[in-house]
């Protein structure tokens, strides 16, 4: 029988490798519409927050700043995001999801979806219902490790 720091690492393998294999799915689809991966990662940090500041989401993605302002500069130019500056503090820079990013989004997440279906069909005997209770609260237990990342 494996102990837990067994076990342990192949939660922590097994999770990076349907990471990176959702990744490459999504790439590929991306690719096809001129969006790049950490463009989508801005796009879904969007949807989760409205509006949020370029400090917040640069914190939350862990980008230099440069790098993000690149990101979101391109997101602007295809209005897929809005970007404004505060009107009582002119330092803080909000953006937020376009009507078509909302659109364009949604089309991401329900390719990923139907990527995540295929890989559960006939799949007897998997509680569904279940593994997300339990991705759920490790989600949970690992924001809370993490004091910044427990309001996301």
């Amino acid at each position: 029988m494996a102990g837990l720091a067994e076990e342990t690492r192949e939660l922590e393998l097994l999770l990076r490798q349907i990471n990176y294999l959702m990744n490459h799915y999504t790439r590929t689809y991306l690719s096809g519409r001129g969006l790049t991966i950490p463009r989508f990662w801005v796009l879904s940090s969007l949807a989760a927050d409205k509006p949020i500041t370029m400090g917040e989401l640069q914190r939350r993605l862990f980008l230099a700043p440069a790098t993000l302002t690149g990101l979101v500069d391109g997101l602007v130019e295809e209005k897929l995001v809005r970007r404004w500056r505060d009107n009582n503090d002119r330092r803080l820079v909000y953006l937020a999801l376009t009507p078509a990013g909302e659109e364009f989004l949604a089309g991401i997440l329900k390719y990923r979806s139907s990527v995540l279906e295929k890989a559960l069909a006939n799949q007897d005997g998997i509680n569904l219902g279940q593994l997300n209770a339990f991705l759920r609260l490790l989600l949970t237990n690992l924001r809370y490790l993490c004091p910044h990342l427990r309001s996301s």
